[in-house]
């Protein structure tokens, strides 16, 4: 009985431990990305603003899981695979805005065009509200490394593209 006291008064302790160290990990986390493209804004906007232009350069939607491929829907603002799905938000003049959501943990898509001298800024960045539980706190750590080279590849086929 000992042992089975020990143990679970260890196990409470434990998570206890773990959960206090959780919490000194940020709750808002934000991947984000920028590139130059030589092209200006004119012909970048609609290929980032219409879902359908999404799989000429999206590698998220390009990629899918090798059983998924991405269906829009009828009214053109949703697109779905499976347990993802990415919903267009907003078009707002430079912005786009999107909501991912994927097994549950939903995130923001921002995808921003900066008119620049001769070339435009594109800039695209994730943003993650976690909440308190512990999985999810440290699971956001490895966020960047999953998605930021899909990001960066992403938006090189977004230049390739928009160069043509």
């Amino acid at each position: 009985m000992k042992i089975v006291k020990l143990v679970l008064i260890s196990a409470v302790i434990l998570f206890l431990l773990i959960t206090a160290l959780s919490l000194l990990l940020p709750s808002h986390v934000r991947i984000s990305r920028a590139l130059d493209i030589p092209a200006p804004k004119e012909k970048i906007l609609p290929l980032i603003s219409d879902l359908k232009q999404w799989h000429k350069w999206n590698r998220f939607v390009i990629m899918g899981d090798s059983m998924l491929e991405f269906r829009l829907t009828s009214t053109d603002t949703t697109l779905s695979a499976g347990h993802v799905g990415i919903r267009l938000q907003k078009k707002d003049g430079d912005t786009i805005v999107t909501t991912w959501t994927q097994n549950n943990i939903q995130s923001s898509s921002h995808i921003v065009c900066l008119p620049g001298q001769g070339y435009t800024t594109v800039q695209w960045y994730f943003d993650f509200h976690l909440k308190w539980y512990p999985w999810e706190k440290f699971q956001s750590i490895i966020y960047d490394k999953q998605l930021g080279p899909e990001m960066e590849a992403s938006l090189e086929n977004l230049r390739s593209l928009s160069e043509q």
